[in-house]
């Protein structure tokens, strides 16, 4: 039972430590860099890639001519591909400083060790409620009338949970 309450309190209180994060690397991304707030997430990592839109831009148009007008010399595919890649008007960012930058990605890398903390949580949750599952069924003497549990390890440094059917 402690176990339950230590793991559901963990994965409500890194939820809430999620939410807050990201809220503040967006408004930091906001003031610093000039992104307006409430981004796709796909639209933050990139931010936190590359120092400035431009560069991003830059990076993007080399690898799509290099592919689409040399490679296979697909003019339409290449302007698609630009207008949907790039990055223009509002979406545009840059940041003040490298420190600043650095900053931003201290806080995206906070972020995601949150994000993977929170997802330990639920996955401790959810073995507990299979070990005790399991642990009732061999103490109630119902799993071996049956058939036989029992444990072996696996290839990949694990282990296994076996159930063996007799007929």
């Amino acid at each position: 039972m402690g176990i339950d309450l230590i793991s559901i309190y963990a994965f409500f209180a890194t939820q809430r430590e999620i939410d807050l994060q990201r809220t503040n690397y967006m408004h930091f991304a906001e003031v610093y860099a000039g992104v307006p707030y409430g981004k796709p997430r796909n639209h933050y990592q990139d931010i936190q890639e590359f120092p400035s839109s431009d560069y991003y831009n830059e990076i993007q148009e080399m690898i799509l001519r290099n592919y689409y007008l040399i490679s296979e010399y697909n003019p339409e595919a290449y302007n698609q591909a630009m207008n949907e890649l790039i990055y223009s008007g509002e979406d545009t960012w840059n940041w003040q400083s490298d420190k600043k930058w650095q900053e931003y990605k201290d806080m995206r890398t906070r972020h995601q060790r949150t994000k993977m903390s929170h997802n330990l949580a639920l996955g401790v949750m959810l073995l507990n409620r299979t070990v005790s599952a399991i642990d009732s069924a061999l103490l109630s003497g119902k799993i071996n009338k049956y058939g036989t549990l029992y444990f072996s390890p696996s290839q990949t440094d694990g282990l296994m949970v076996n159930y063996q059917i007799d007929f």
